[in-house]
């Protein structure tokens, strides 16, 4: 009796032996299908049959299959991220872009949850790209709120993506026309952060497009009689660039509005000062500052001004302050 309770147990050992041989074997087919599938770029079909390799292995408790199957489901899903990506690109659309983003969040999300930071931060640094990416297509089709937001995902991705926040400035100049204040605070802050992350080209983007638009408004301001608000206006221009001669144009321009013509003198000597075109680029400049020289009886100064004035739509008017109102020695 004993033989044969002995003879049974090694039947049935026996079987089990085959079994746990033949589940094993399928969890190893599974994942040798698996980095076949990965390798002809079937990366959905992969991540399936690892799953499956996972649930077999972990059924026989071969930690080895398990293991090595995980390591390889956070990169499958980037891959595939990967590929959204690359439509994206060969069809810039947003729609397109939006399967990319939805592609890259479930990338870092596997990422998260496998432990695999490296998938997870790579992710995460594709995404501040592609909802930037989104925020200047939308821009571009007149959707300023949609960019808007877009941007805003961005920069709660990364902080210090300089670039998205120069771009918010331009958004917000759609947004809220008008509202200077609005456009400004943006591009200040893309100047800020791109300094502290070393991004000149952000800055010296930031900083031309501030200092512009100070100068168009302050422009327009002189064009409606709003002389104190222009001159605020010019001298916070200089803020972003001390170098600009149009600005300084303009400052003398209102300032001879004023009747303030020492102002009128010193800013325009400024302007020629940083005018680095020719003699037709300095002729409005000249002009202003004969202007003001003439309202302080200077006439042998103001004379000389409106000769160097003398250049393109500006030669008319000088040349009639020459021979008719200052009657310059030598005037014909």
């Amino acid at each position: 009796m004993k033989v044969i309770k002995n003879l049974l147990f090694t039947v049935l050992f026996a079987m089990f032996a085959v079994f746990s041989n033949a589940q094993e074997a399928d969890a190893i087919n599974a994942y040798n299908e698996a980095l076949s599938l990965a390798q002809n770029k079937d990366f959905k079909s992969a991540i399936d049959k690892f799953g499956e390799a996972i649930e077999l292995a972990e059924a026989i408790g071969n930690t080895d299959i398990v293991t090595r199957s995980k390591t390889q489901i956070p990169k499958l899903y980037y891959q595939e991220a990967a590929k959204a990506f690359k439509v994206f690109r060969s069809s810039p659309s947003v729609s397109n872009l939006d399967v990319a983003i939805a592609q890259f969040l479930k990338s870092q999300s596997i990422g998260n949850e496998y432990s695999d930071s490296d998938i997870s931060n790579r992710s995460r640094g594709v995404l501040a790209q592609l909802y930037f990416q989104k925020g200047s297509l939308l821009l571009k089709t007149e959707d300023y709120s949609g960019a808007d937001a877009a941007l805003n995902e961005a920069i709660n991705v990364n902080a210090n993506y300089a670039k998205a926040y120069y771009q918010k400035g331009l958004v917000a100049k759609k947004l809220f026309e008008g509202d200077i204040e609005a456009m400004l605070a943006w591009f200040d802050r893309a100047i800020t952060v791109g300094t502290q992350v070393n991004d000149a080209e952000v800055v010296r983007l930031a900083n031309n497009k501030a200092h512009a638009e100070l100068l168009f408004f302050g422009s327009k301001a002189i064009e409606q009689n709003q002389f104190s608000d222009a001159v605020d206006l010019l001298q916070r221009s200089l803020d972003y660039n001390n170098n600009s001669a149009d600005s300084y144009y303009r400052l003398s321009e209102v300032s001879n509005k004023q009747r303030k013509y020492d102002s009128a003198i010193r800013f325009g000597n400024k302007a020629v000062e940083l005018e680095q075109g020719g003699s037709t680029d300095k002729a409005k400049i000249y002009f202003e500052i004969g202007f003001a020289q003439q309202m302080k009886d200077n006439k042998v100064d103001a004379c000389s001004s409106f000769t160097k004035a003398s250049y393109g739509s500006f030669k008319a008017p000088a040349k009639h302050k020459i021979e008719f109102e200052l009657k310059c020695e030598g005037a014909k």
